[in-house]
């Protein structure tokens, strides 16, 4: 057959409905065509689909715009397209399904992950105002002034059509195949699903809020929040490590030598020596005289009582009036002062503070407790050295001056001014470098037994952290104040006074003239005598000593075991082998035999109490069993009962021969020699003797920096080379078996 005739017979057995539809077809397919070209839109009157097309018919009244669309250029749904040439087959139908399906699920994803990424755009109030439509005021609804950022001209770039828009013209699409309905005649219908959106994806289109709201986050929520944590972290440890690296910063010198700082009294200015600074005779209370002598410590806390200007204390001052052991007079009775060394002068990483309390006598006696450059910044330290009252201006009591107080009161001024020097270091020790809040006072003798007492003020025990009791005495004032008031009247009798104005208009050569010499002795280094006199300079006032030191040890004990820590401060005692060696001592004789101890010994009340015998049971007849037994009965025995028997506090020993052959090479460690090491003046040639300092020292700066000792709290510490256990002292037991101890114990 001819193919005209062929092609005849498909026209004749089309319907006349088919043909019209294919013949608009065309007509649309020209149309569009023709006003891509000229402009000219080309309608037609007849036929279904046309008309639709056309937009004549209405929907709810609005006008439905033709949508013009050439035919089998694209598979749209509820179009018909033409079959092609050639039947495919099944596997090319599936590999063209599966790339047209991958093309638009990653046209999709591109999309909404390019909105997603200018998302944040529109949390910016300029972006707002740009993207909100500017309507034109000419009355044309169909255009507008459009200011969008992003849909200027190329809005397809960055907008994709609205859900909305795409369901309202599948539902056209719908209507109109619906209203076709015609059979199915080989030509391919093609619908598009509609598939519901992924939870993810309808929750990357919510605001943050909503989200949070209900509990929806999408990645980029997760990974912003890990991102913002781990910078907050990493700045966090930057200004921690920012903080910790690099040395504090330090006040700055003038002509490079002189530093100033400030006081609650005024600027003060010190010098750097040996690689620390050093201010000397700062003033932390009024001067004690004319009115003022024989009256408590006045701090300073009138600005009357200040100076102008920058004070300069580039040199020591005077020491305070007192009698040295040579019986001679140094110092000056203006003397409240105190000096300070400290490594450094800052506000940040504060020191612990030493405050050196020293005396060899309560009359006197310059103390090796003075302030150590090279300690202060090898260790870390800040030393405070005060300067207080001695003598009879540091301890008179008589009843003419207890008449013109209110309560009557008199005695223990020294007293006084170790506590106005610890108020001044607490409001002032911050601008040295110092930790007001670590205080440790170490004292030395008579200024060991003055700190001893410190401990059982209720005042006092707020102002320091802990201390450090070097061979003090363990007889301490038990007498009410009338008392020892009447125990001095031969003072008043020698001065001629009888009233307070006349002891104050007395100079002060006066005053120490009429100070009995039996006031001035010592019983350190001697044997104990039955008809010694046991005369003590601290008085029970009734203010800053009311009650006896026992009997306050004993109640802060008792706390102790409730478990309140705070009402009881640290306490470490110590002493040496050999503190009853003195020089002049040792020059009684040239040559000390077995005879001249032996005859000693028996001279001593110890005879008198038949211990002879069983004292060299103990100690050997030479000069250096002498001394040890001095010095057991004077210091190292009492000290034993008090810090073993009542306090449960440490306490340590320090031994000759770990001393490494101590004074000259006599084989003793003297009365200084445990604080000689702490600040480095001890005479350190030999290996051993150096060992000896470290030891010492390692022992007292931890406690300065830790508030306890690194061994056992209790119990007894030989310190020699090293620091170990000591095995016990059975001649203590002894003595105070035999009443010997404390009751003949030193009292200075």
């Amino acid at each position: 057959m001819k193919d005209i005739d062929i092609n005849k017979i498909e026209d004749d057995s089309k319907t006349d409905d088919k043909k019209q539809i294919e013949e608009e077809e065309k007509v649309v397919m020209l149309t569009a065509e023709g006003d891509a070209e000229d402009g000219v839109e080309l309608r037609h009157d007849d036929g279904p689909v046309k008309t639709i097309l056309s937009g004549d018919i209405t929907e709810q009244g609005r006008e439905v715009k033709p949508k013009f669309i050439p035919i089998g250029a694209i598979k749209m749904p509820g179009f018909f397209t033409r079959n092609s040439d050639r039947d495919k087959s099944k596997d090319e139908e599936a590999i063209e399904k599966d790339t047209e399906n991958e093309k638009g699920n990653d046209k999709v994803d591109n999309e909404t992950s390019f909105k997603n990424h200018f998302k944040f755009l529109n949390s910016c109030p300029f972006t707002k105002k740009l993207n909100k439509p500017q309507n034109e005021t000419d009355g044309n609804t169909s255009k507008s002034k459009n200011l969008y950022m992003f849909d200027l001209k190329y809005s397809k770039l960055f907008k994709r059509q609205h859900n909305k828009d795409l369901e309202a013209k599948l539902a056209s699409v719908e209507t109109l195949e619906d209203k076709l309905d015609t059979p199915n005649d080989g030509m391919e219908n093609i619908k598009l699903d509609i598939t519901e959106p992924e939870e993810g994806k309808v929750a990357t289109k919510m605001p943050l809020k909503e989200r949070i709201r209900q509990k929806k986050f999408i990645i980029d929520d997760i990974v912003v929040c890990v991102g913002v944590i781990l910078l907050l972290l990493v700045v966090i440890i930057g200004i921690v490590i920012g903080a910790l690296a690099g040395p504090p910063t330090e006040r700055p010198l003038r002509l490079g030598k002189f530093v100033i700082t400030q006081t609650t009294c005024g600027l003060v200015e010190g010098v750097l020596d040996e690689g620390v600074y050093n201010f000397y005779g700062i003033p932390y209370a009024a001067a004690p005289i004319n009115e003022k002598r024989f009256t408590y410590a006045q701090p300073i806390n009138n600005i009357s009582m200040c100076w102008n200007g920058t004070l300069q204390v580039h040199n020591p001052t005077p020491l305070c009036l007192q009698f040295l052991e040579n019986a001679t007079i140094v110092g000056e009775e203006d003397c409240l002062t105190l000096d300070i060394v400290t490594p450094h002068v800052r506000y940040d990483s504060p020191l612990p503070v030493v405050v050196l309390i020293g005396a060899n006598s309560f009359a006197g006696g310059i103390s090796p407790a003075q302030p150590s450059p090279l300690y202060a910044r090898t260790k870390e330290v800040v030393f405070v050295r005060p300067n207080f009252r001695l003598g009879p201006f540091g301890f008179l009591a008589l009843d003419i001056i207890s008449k013109s107080k209110y309560p009557k009161t008199s005695g223990n001024y020294a007293l006084s001014d170790i506590i106005a020097a610890l108020t001044w270091i607490k409001y002032n020790i911050k601008q040295f470098g110092g930790d007001a809040s670590s205080v440790t006072l170490l004292g030395h003798r008579a200024g060991a037994t003055l700190t001893a007492a410190l401990t059982t003020n209720t005042k006092a025990q707020k102002l320091f952290s802990r201390a450090w009791l070097s061979s003090p005495s363990v007889i301490f004032p038990g007498n009410p104040l009338e008392v020892s008031e009447k125990n001095n009247e031969e003072f008043k009798q020698r001065i001629k006074c009888s009233d307070i104005d006349c002891l104050r208009s007395k100079s002060t050569s006066e005053i120490l003239s009429a100070t009995p010499e039996t006031w001035l002795g010592t019983l350190i280094n001697t044997l104990p005598k039955a008809d010694e006199s046991n005369r003590s300079w601290l008085v029970l006032d009734g203010d800053l000593l009311r009650t006896h030191a026992y009997e306050k040890w004993d109640e802060q004990k008792e706390a102790k075991n409730e478990g309140k820590e705070k009402a009881f401060k640290p306490m470490v005692f110590g002493t040496t082998m050999h503190s009853g060696n003195s020089e002049t001592l040792r020059m009684k004789h040239i040559h000390w035999s077995s005879e001249i101890v032996e005859t000693m010994v028996k001279e001593s009340y110890l005879d008198e109490k038949n211990l002879t015998a069983e004292v060299f049971k103990h100690f050997n007849k030479s000069y250096v069993g002498l001394v040890e037994l001095i010095s057991s009965i004077r210091t190292l025995c009492p000290l034993v009962s008090l810090a073993r028997m009542r306090l449960a506090a440490p306490m340590y020993v320090v031994l000759g021969s770990g001393a490494g052959g101590g004074i000259k090479g006599s084989g003793m460690a003297d009365v200084n020699a445990d604080i000689e090491a702490i600040l480095g003046t001890f005479d350190s040639e030999v290996l051993e003797q150096r060992r000896f300092m470290a030891a010492m020292q390692q022992l007292f700066y931890y406690y300065v920096w830790h508030g306890r000792l690194s061994g056992p709290e209790t119990g007894l510490i030989a310190v020699g080379q090293d620091l170990l256990a000591h095995p016990g002292l059975p001649a203590c037991d002894m003595f105070i078996k035999n009443d010997i101890v404390p009751r003949y114990a030193h009292i200075d």
